[in-house]
């Protein structure tokens, strides 16, 4: 019997597949067991000794696939002396990653659905593979493909194909159809207009009650992509702009989407080239420099990036990749807790952490930082070494009820912090209240587990909602999503089941208000109502990929719905990024909201928070509200001895009344300016709503202060690059108490408007009673194509109505000429280095230059091998002491280098460390396995190899991360 099973990131035991027969001698040492029936008991648990921790992870070493002409559709594909025998067949049965070699011989394209997944960048797809057992020819192979429009021969010409275009595989009865989704990818691939969805198309897209607002392809990003991934997203509390960011195959882009119908790329920062990355951010406020600072998290799997850490503050004119020495070189997932997903605020007295799921250490599990300097996370503990289980993705919720002290072991007066651990084959429940104390709580397996991926919790935090990644694929499930109460944290039970109309893969999902919007990949995005948390309904859809709802990693990768807009935002594996917007709440029980999205209050009287309820008024309804420390702490609040500010806003059946929350806040005596509280929304019940408009900020002024108006700041200076925005913003501080306005006019500047930019530069800005959020005036800058002197425009504010103009009554903008014309800097990171371990070494950078002569800015960071602590990472030369290693040791590191004008130059070098102590590599090295781990393995495999019957097996090597064996 051959039995073929890959190191795969599910934690697989049993490494066996095939070799050859009569490819190498058998094993001939003494014969020291007989019963081959033990021996076949005893080989799992040996041979998973022998696999390398590190290839569990989900964006570890994907084993190829392999399909030739005489092969048979069944079992994965995995062995190349049992091939499958279509494209078709391989590519459902590929993963993320998956290389699909394609022998010599003909091959049908016989769907639409399998033209458009040989398109994708996500699945390889490679003609030209000649099997090993093969004769070696002069010629090289020949995979033919027939039944290829024209218009992709070049595309899969380079990926080693001999392509005979025609259409006879697509002709017939769905020839109208795949004409209509051809030409649908061609759309797809320049942006899709902003489409109501109408009978159940929204821009050549089905759709049910979901809006096509936006679409940004590859085309327009502004680096060569080729694939998405993860998405997240944030209000940036500076400007209230909001912003997406998303993962590509080669970097990350930051969007701002204020303007929702046209969005508009910031920067991007690159990366190595992966399928897999995943991004969370944090926001707080900084005391010292009087504003809001954020910063985006950022892993890569299948590369060695590190941890990226961007930061946003630069926002919204550009952002930055910090210098950042990571203490792990590949991870699979990110996740901030204890946030608010709108803002990225850390929620209260509870503390944000940094949560690295599936790191190239520590065998995978979960790694914990601390963000007292949210620039350069402090790694502050892993999972306890009780569990060998690599965790794949997080999820947290604070718990405040009695579940905090039944519980619970680290909680506090107020809270426990609760993480939820998706490990591939449980859940694991984490009390992680003390960080460096983490405690398990339960772990929780289930029936038809193929791959436990990811989930989220209820806005109560009493349900859980779980994704399993291949029971789809594997166990021929349509798209199923479990759920899970959780009132007992110790023994979480499956209450519920939602199982979609097709097969397609659930990905990730998240909660806003009743609404579970779910990534769905090759169905798009999926709306489920969880009023009911253990029988959902499906209420809407969109689809991003419009040619299968099949079994395969295609389509929509991620969503965002925390924008405080309402606007969705989707990461397409396939076509890039797409904003959407959610019709599906419009119900007979009514949508839920604030009156509006600011309220004011003097201290030492009370703030009235409005809230309303429109649209319908059917059924008893319900929501929560909870108040969020900003600039303002809870303990500005008299809350008359509770703890925290939260409470349930109720209406009758037919009651559609506007209702009131009435804080009373507190007068400390301290002069401290305008502040801030946030006041959200959640948990809607009865079958009610969330709208748009579901958090509102809170302004406390000191008593007798007076509103005062200016620009944020008396200089914006941006580069002439065509279609850039310069964002000028106007602040209102002192009071939010009293409506006020006031003008603004050109006043000076030799920038000519429809030349070097255009925007209004005269005109009213006005804020209502309650209201001090900051506004925002948008130029858009033109490149006149001349090499020339800078230009500028300047602003005058004037005319103040309930208000006064302050400091800053000008701003300048400044257009700085050439940068269409500027040339990026050149960096040299200097010549490789062959040292010996524990030698001080020095990187050189100071060859580097900026052909337009500009001051340069240095970011050196470490992309490979055994990290080392960067000295003066900021600077030409940057310096650290080479590491004692067990072998020769590459360290591989990139120079960046920045203009005034944000362009910049990257260069590469290496530094080769040399063992001086040989002795020392007995035993093995450190990644994957080394120390007592290696003798380990060789105890292991010596072992395997005494205990096996006499010729049992005829060959015994690696190829591509298998054991080929063949048995008797």
């Amino acid at each position: 019997m051959e039995v073929y099973n890959r190191v795969s990131r599910a934690a697989t035991s049993d490494l066996i597949a095939a070799a050859p027969p009569g490819s190498g001698k058998g094993c001939n040492g003494p014969l020291r067991m007989t019963d081959s029936l033990t021996f076949r008991r005893l080989l799992p648990a040996l041979l998973a000794l022998l696999a390398p921790p590190a290839l569990h992870a989900h964006g570890g070493p994907e084993v190829p696939l392999y399909v030739a002409e005489d092969g048979i559709d069944s079992g994965n594909c995995e062995d190349a002396r049992a091939p499958c025998a279509t494209i078709g067949y391989a590519l459902n049965k590929a993963g993320k990653g998956t290389e699909i070699r394609v022998a010599e011989g003909s091959y049908e394209v016989a769907t639409t659905e399998d033209l458009f997944h040989l398109l994708s960048d996500v699945v390889t797809v490679t003609g030209g593979y000649r099997a090993p057992d093969r004769p070696l020819e002069s010629e090289p192979a020949r995979s033919i493909l027939t039944g290829v429009p024209v218009a992709y021969r070049n595309m899969l010409q380079q990926r080693g194909f001999h392509v005979i275009a025609d259409r006879k595989g697509i002709d017939g009865p769905r020839a109208a159809e795949a004409a209509r989704l051809l030409g649908l990818r061609t759309t797809m691939q320049a942006s899709l207009p902003t489409t109501p969805c109408v009978n159940g198309d929204a821009g050549g897209l089905d759709c049910d009650a979901v809006d096509l607002v936006a679409h940004v392809p590859f085309a327009e990003v502004s680096s060569a992509v080729g694939a998405s991934n993860d998405i997240w997203g944030f209000i940036d509390l500076n400007t209230h702009r909001e912003y997406v960011i998303v993962g590509f195959n080669n970097g990350i882009a930051v969007f701002d989407v204020s303007d929702a119908e046209n969005p508009a790329e910031i920067g991007f920062v690159p990366g190595q080239n992966s399928v897999w990355r995943d991004i969370k951010v944090y926001q707080y406020f900084d005391a010292a420099l009087q504003r809001w600072m954020a910063y985006a998290y950022v892993t890569t799997d299948g590369a060695s990036d590190g941890m990226i850490v961007i930061d946003l503050t630069g926002l919204p004119h550009f952002v930055v990749k910090r210098s950042y020495v990571s203490d792990f070189s590949a991870a699979h997932n990110v996740y901030v807790s204890n946030t608010d997903f709108s803002t990225g605020l850390a929620q209260n007295d509870a503390a944000a952490l940094v949560i690295v799921a599936g790191a190239n250490v520590g065998n995978g599990r979960y790694r914990a930082y601390g963000l007292s300097s949210p620039a350069s996370p402090a790694f502050v503990e892993d999972a306890p070494v009780l569990t060998d289980r690599y965790m794949h993705d997080a999820a947290s919720l604070l718990i405040t009820d009695a579940r905090k002290d039944s519980y619970c072991v680290n909680a506090t007066s107020t809270h426990c912090n609760v993480l939820l651990d998706f490990n591939e084959d449980t859940i694991e429940i984490w009390d992680i209240t003390d960080p460096a104390n983490p405690l398990q709580l339960s772990s929780t397996p289930y029936a038809n587990a193929s791959y436990v991926h990811s989930g989220w919790s209820s806005e109560d935090g009493q349900y859980m909602f779980v994704h399993d990644e291949l029971d789809e694929q594997s166990a021929g499930l349509p798209t199923t999503l479990r759920i899970f109460a959780l009132d007992d944290l110790s023994n979480p039970q499956l209450v519920g089941q939602w199982s979609g109309p097709t097969n397609a893969i659930d990905h990730n999902g998240f909660v806003r208000g009743n609404r579970y919007y779910m990534s769905n990949y090759a169905r798009g995005l999926t709306i489920l109502d969880i009023s009911e948390p253990a029988t959902p309904v499906t209420v809407g859809r969109i689809d991003t990929y419009p040619f299968s709802d099949g079994s395969t990693f295609v389509g929509a990768w991620g969503v965002y719905p925390f924008l405080p807009s309402g606007i969705i935002a989707i990461s397409d594996i396939d076509s890039g990024l797409y904003l959407v917007s959610d019709q599906t709440r419009d119900v007979a029980e009514g949508k839920i909201s604030l009156a509006a999205r600011s309220f004011a209050a003097v201290e030492g009287a009370q703030a009235s928070i409005t809230l309303e309820r429109s649209g319908g008024a059917t059924a008893d309804v319900s929501v929560d509200w909870e108040v969020l420390a900003a600039t303002a702490g809870i303990d500005d609040l008299d809350l008359a001895g509770a703890a925290l500010a939260r409470g349930t806003v109720n209406w009758s059946d037919g009651d559609s009344a506007s209702k009131t929350i009435s804080l009373s806040v507190s007068d400390d005596g301290v002069a401290e300016g305008l502040e801030f509280l946030m006041l959200r929304l959640g948990n809607p019940t009865g079958g009610a709503t969330l709208d748009n408009v579901n958090q509102a900020f809170v302004y406390l002024s000191d008593p007798g202060d007076a509103a005062d108006i200016s620009f944020s700041s008396s200089l914006v200076e941006v580069a002439e690059n065509d279609g850039v925005a310069a964002v000028i913003t106007v602040a209102r501080r002192g009071t939010a108490v009293g409506a006020s306005s006031v003008d603004y006019n050109l006043t000076a500047g030799d920038a000519i408007a429809g030349v070097n930019f255009e925007g209004s530069t005269s005109g009213t800005i006005a804020w209502d009673d309650g209201d001090a959020r900051p506004q925002t005036l948008v130029f858009r800058i033109l490149d006149d194509g001349q090499n020339n002197t800078s230009s500028f425009i300047e602003l005058t504010l004037s005319n103040a109505s309930g208000a006064t103009v302050a400091a800053n009554p000008t701003v300048q903008l400044l257009i700085e000429d050439g940068a269409g014309n500027n040339q990026s800097p050149v960096a040299n990171a200097g010549t490789s280095q062959t040292l010996d371990e524990s030698t001080a070494v020095t990187l050189d950078g100071s060859q580097s230059n900026d052909p337009d002569g500009a001051t340069l800015q240095y970011e050196w960071t470490q992309t490979s091998g055994l990290q080392v602590a960067l000295q003066n990472a900021d600077t030409a030369t940057a310096s650290f002491t080479a590491p004692s290693v067990t072998s020769d040791t590459m360290l591989q590191f990139d120079l960046t280098v920045y203009d005034d004008r944000g362009a910049s130059g990257t260069s590469s070098t290496t530094v080769t460390v040399l063992n001086t102590d040989p002795v020392s590599n007995v035993g093995g090295g450190n990644r994957g396995g080394g120390g007592a781990l290696g003798w380990m393995l060789l105890l292991a495999l010596s072992l395997l190899l005494r205990l096996t019957p006499r010729g049992l097996f005829e060959r015994m090597t690696f190829d591509d991360g298998l054991f080929p064996i063949r048995t008797r």
